[in-house]
């Protein structure tokens, strides 16, 4: 079994750090679940979006990507819908195609994974309940939840950012005394 500093490769600030952030996110969103229960179905989406979207390095890119990639997805699942209810394998196989298209279109290629899934979501969801406005509630839910992701990651970057300074400054200034 691997040691801790192993584990951790060194850097056990960035792990309690992502540990503590996840564990805000979840307790955000966890909260918001709970003070809306008639909405608690699309708070389990920003759940698994502020985990999705918080990063081990503070990186806001990743929420950014995820919130693109599941618009792209919502969007198409909401017109796919449209075409044909309740889905086939035709109008899915439309679908990711059209995804790939629009991802390449518009140089979002790096999220064309999330938005395939977000789009099958949809698609089984809406073809199950036979109603279109879960595909604008789920987008809704999952931004919500990559902004709440967003918001975490600015503000350890903003507080973490000093210390890691510091922390840098002394042992640089450590390793000038040997």
């Amino acid at each position: 079994m691997k040691s801790f500093e192993q584990m951790t490769q060194g850097n056990t600030l960035a792990f309690w750090e992502y540990i503590v952030k996840c564990l805000v996110g979840v307790t955000v969103g966890y909260l918001l679940m709970k003070a809306f229960p008639q909405q608690s179905g699309l708070y389990y989406w920003v759940l698994i979006s502020v985990v999705l979207s918080i990063t081990h390095d503070n990186n806001s890119k990743n929420a950014l990507d995820r919130m693109r990639g599941n618009i792209v997805g919502s969007v198409v699942g909401l017109l796919v819908f449209f075409l044909h209810n309740p889905p086939n394998l035709l109008t899915i196989c439309i679908g990711v195609v059209a995804i790939i298209v629009v991802c390449f279109a518009l140089d979002l290629i790096a999220v064309c994974r999330t938005a395939l899934v977000g789009f099958i979501i949809v698609m089984m969801y809406e073809g199950d309940h036979g109603s279109w406005t879960g595909a604008i509630w789920r987008m809704v839910s999952v931004i919500l939840g990559c902004m709440l992701g967003l918001a975490i990651n600015s503000v350890f970057r903003r507080l973490t950012s000093p210390m890691f300074q510091r922390l840098a400054g002394q042992a640089s200034q450590d390793d000038a005394a040997e």
